[in-house]
């Protein structure tokens, strides 16, 4: 921090530059959401994150130019500089950004197509060969399937009917029981 004293037409002027950054700001945080596609929390995170910066960036700057004496002139600036970005140029700079980042996203797009598509095209190729490999996995597949449904059918079977000779075998044994103490 220098101490050169700033006349007030530098500080108001200063101020206005601030205001028009601080639109611009922003109008850049404006871009990430449209492209972030926040929820609402996000949304809030976001506006409480960029009035965060708006505020050190102000405070910072007040205490440069006017050594931490708040003036009604300098907040008035603040204000003009962001009526003046918001309704003059904010339009033109969002519809910039968004024509730029469409581009850029447009390229990266095109390019991942031009590297994937040769793969896919080989991919494609390797399965029409492996067509009748395949054909004989899902035979073979099936007919193990088949065959564990049959194991599985048998051996319910086998555990009922061993169930029935045991649950017969101790009726039985109930029934001696019961002449016995007969």
């Amino acid at each position: 921090m220098d101490y050169l004293p700033y006349s007030q037409e530098y500080m108001l002027a200063v101020s206005i530059m601030a205001g028009v950054f601080l639109g611009f700001i922003w109008d850049v945080y404006r871009l990430i959401r449209h492209y972030g596609k926040f929820k609402t929390r996000g949304t809030v995170i976001g506006d409480i994150i960029y009035w965060i910066i708006s505020i050190k960036f102000g405070t910072e700057l007040i205490l440069d130019i006017s050594y931490g004496n708040v003036r009604f002139f300098i907040l008035m600036g603040f204000l003009a500089g962001a009526l003046l970005y918001f309704y003059g140029i904010s339009r033109y700079v969002l519809k910039l950004f968004i024509f730029i980042v469409d581009y850029i996203l447009k390229v990266i797009k095109t390019v991942i197509h031009l590297l994937i598509d040769p793969i896919k095209f080989i991919i494609g190729k390797i399965r029409i060969l492996l067509y009748p490999v395949k054909v004989k996995y899902i035979a073979v597949r099936d007919k193990y399937k088949k065959r564990y449904k049959f194991m599985k059918f048998k051996l319910k079977k086998v555990f009922k009917n061993r169930k029935m000779i045991y649950n017969k075998k101790k009726r039985q044994k109930r029934k001696r029981s019961m002449r016995t103490h007969l």
